[in-house]
C-alpha cells in the first residue's frame, strides 16, 4: 500500500508534460493500463491493435486523391502528432520530429499507402487479420473492384482509443484541399518541441496525479476493489463457449455487425430515457441472457454474471488538451461487474424481465465505478502486470490455458457524427476552400485474440449499431451470429420494437 502512495506523491512533482525532448525525438515512458495494451500487442498476436474504414463519395478523381494523399497524411500528423509515435520499447513512447521535407516524406512513404483493384472492406479485414508493426497507418483505396473508395487506418492501441474518428475526420478534411495536390515539398514546415509537445497525448495517470490528491484510506479502498474485481474471474458465470478444438486452430479475425435503423435507434432511446437506464446496462441485460439461452448447456447452473467493460477516464479528469497539456487518447480502463444469479434472473425474455436485469446492471456498474483513485492502482500495478503478460507468453509450453467460457465483453462508443476537433463527416464545396468529400460510412474494427467476444456499440448518422469482433480460433462464426440476433432480438423487444407474441425466442 505504501508504493502506491509513494508513487502518487513523485508523480506531483512532474511539471505538466511528460513528453522532453532527447535528440530530435519526444519520448515519454508508458503508464498504467497502456503498459498493459503494449506487452498484450507485443506477445498476444497484435492483440488489441485498432482498424478503421471509411468510405467516401466525393466528385474528385482517382488520380487527384493520390496526388493529395501524402500531403493530406502529413498534415494531419501536424494536427494530431501521436500518427507519428512509435513504441522502440515496451515502455516507451517516441517521435522523431522532422526537420527537412525529406524527413517528411520518407514517413509518409512508409505510412501512407495507396491499393487498388480491391476493395475498402476487403483492406479492413486483411489489416485486421494481420499483426502489424508499431507504426501507424493509412491506406488510400482507390480504383476499387467494387464498392467505395476510401480509406482503412491501422494503429496501436496503447496509446488511442475513441478519439481515432479525430484522425479519419483531420485526414479526410485534408483530402479535401487542394493545395495537397502540390505534395510535401510545398506545405512543409519544420515541427517544433513546443507546438508539438502539446498535442501528443498525456497519460491518464498523470493528469490523476495532477489533479487528485487520495488519503492512504483511498487508495486502499480502491486497491480492495480491484482485487474483488480480480476474485471474480474464479466463479462460474453466464458465458460463450470457446471451441473444443481451439488450442489447434489458427486466428482468423472477424468484424460483423448489426444494425438498426434511425427510427428504431431513435425509439430505443426515447424507451431508455424514458425507464431510467443506460444504453449499456439494456444492452448488457440483453447480452446476458442472449448468451444465455443460445448455449444452454454451458450455462445451466451459473453462480452470476462476470460482465466486463471498459470505463472511460473522463469521469475522473477532463481528457481534453487544456493548459499547455495534450489530450489524453487513451482514458480507457478495464472493469468488470458482477451479477448474482440469486438476485436477478439471468434468462428474461420478457420487456419486464430485461428491465429489471438492466436496472440490477446500472446499480453493479455505477458501484464499480465510485472511486477514480482506480486510476492510481493501474498505475502501481501496470509494470508488474505487464512483465506477468510478457512472462505467461514466453514459458515453454505456452500462455496458460485460457476461461472455458468467454465472459460477456461491452465497450459503448458513443456517437461517430459529432462534430469533433471542429471537423465534420462532410466538407461542402467551397467551404474554406476546399472540395467536397463525404464521409459515407464508418466502422470501427482491430485485431482481438483474447478468448472473448468483444461487443461495440456505437452510433453513425443516427443508425444504432453493434459490432461483434472476435477470433474464430475460439468461437464458431456461425454460434456467434446466431447469439448475436437472438441479442438483438431482445434488444427490440426491451424497448418496444417487436410485440411479445410469444415467451420464447
Amino acid at each position: 500500500m505504501a508504493s502506491i502512495v509513494h508513487q502518487y506523491e513523485a508523480a506531483q512533482l512532474e511539471p505538466a508534460s511528460e513528453w522532453r525532448l532527447s535528440g530530435t525525438s519526444l519520448v515519454r515512458r508508458l503508464r498504467g493500463v497502456e503498459l498493459l495494451l503494449k506487452a498484450s500487442e507485443q506477445f498476444n498476436d497484435g492483440n488489441y491493435q485498432l482498424t478503421m474504414k471509411t468510405t467516401l463519395e466525393t466528385p474528385l478523381s482517382c488520380e487527384q486523391l493520390r496526388r493529395r494523399h501524402q500531403a493530406a497524411w502529413w498534415r494531419t500528423r501536424r494536427a494530431l502528432p501521436v500518427v507519428g509515435v512509435g513504441y522502440p520499447t515496451l515502455d516507451q513512447a517516441t517521435i522523431e520530429l522532422h526537420q527537412t521535407a525529406d524527413d517528411a516524406k520518407q514517413w509518409a512513404a512508409q505510412t501512407c499507402l495507396v491499393a487498388d483493384n480491391t476493395t475498402v472492406s476487403d483492406v479492413y479485414l486483411a489489416r485486421s487479420r494481420t499483426q502489424t508493426d508499431a507504426l501507424t497507418t493509412m491506406t488510400l483505396v482507390v480504383d476499387p473492384i467494387r464498392g467505395p473508395r476510401g480509406y482503412v487506418l491501422n494503429m496501436s492501441h496503447t496509446l488511442m482509443s475513441l478519439d481515432i474518428f479525430k484522425i479519419i475526420q483531420e485526414f479526410m478534411f485534408q483530402l479535401a484541399r487542394p493545395e495537397n495536390e502540390l505534395g510535401i515539398d510545398a506545405i512543409f514546415s519544420r515541427e517544433t518541441t513546443s507546438k508539438t509537445t502539446s498535442r501528443l497525448p498525456q497519460s491518464l495517470s498523470h493528469a490523476y496525479a495532477l489533479r487528485h490528491q487520495p488519503t492512504p484510506h483511498d487508495l486502499q479502498e480502491a486497491f480492495a476493489l480491484h482485487q474483488r474485481s480480480q476474485e471474480r474471474w474464479s466463479r462460474s458465470t453466464v458465458g460463450i463457449p470457446l471451441h473444443p478444438d481451439h488450442q489447434h486452430r489458427p486466428n482468423r479475425i472477424h468484424n460483423k455487425t448489426i444494425t438498426f435503423e434511425p427510427s428504431e435507434a431513435k425509439t430505443a432511446f426515447r424507451f431508455l430515457k424514458q425507464s431510467g437506464v443506460s444504453l449499456t446496462a439494456a444492452f448488457f441485460a440483453c447480452m446476458t441472457s442472449g448468451i444465455a439461452h443460445s448455449f444452454p448447456s454451458t450455462n445451466a447452473s451459473p453462480e452470476g454474471a462476470h460482465l466486463l467493460f471498459s470505463a472511460n477516464g473522463r469521469r475522473y479528469v477532463p481528457v481534453s488538451a487544456s493548459n499547455g497539456q495534450g489530450p489524453i487518447t487513451m482514458p480507457i480502463l478495464p472493469a468488470s461487474m458482477w451479477v448474482d444469479e440469486k438476485d436477478v434472473n439471468l434468462r428474461p425474455t420478457s420487456p419486464q424481465g430485461l428491465l429489471r436485469l438492466a436496472r440490477v446492471i446500472d446499480e453493479a456498474q455505477n458501484q464499480d465505478l465510485a472511486s477514480p483513485h482506480i486510476i492510481a492502482v493501474w498505475d502501481q500495478m501496470g509494470p508488474a502486470l505487464a512483465k506477468a503478460l510478457e512472462d505467461a507468453y514466453n514459458l515453454p509450453g505456452g500462455p496458460p490455458p485460457p476461461p472455458s467460457v468467454g465472459r460477456p465483453t461491452l465497450t459503448s462508443q458513443g456517437q461517430f457524427n459529432c462534430d469533433l476537433h471542429k471537423r465534420t463527416t462532410d466538407t461542402g464545396a467551397g467551404t474554406a476552400g476546399t472540395d467536397r468529400i463525404r464521409m459515407t460510412d464508418f466502422n470501427t474494427g482491430g485485431r482481438s485474440t483474447d478468448p472473448s467476444v468483444c461487443f461495440a456499440l456505437n452510433s453513425f448518422r443516427d443508425e444504432l449499431r453493434f459490432n461483434l469482433l472476435f477470433d474464430e480460433k475460439f468461437f464458431d462464426q456461425h454460434d456467434v451470429m446466431h447469439m448475436a440476433y437472438v441479442v438483438a432480438r431482445l434488444f427490440r423487444r426491451l424497448v418496444g420494437l417487436e410485440p411479445v407474441a410469444v415467451a420464447r425466442l
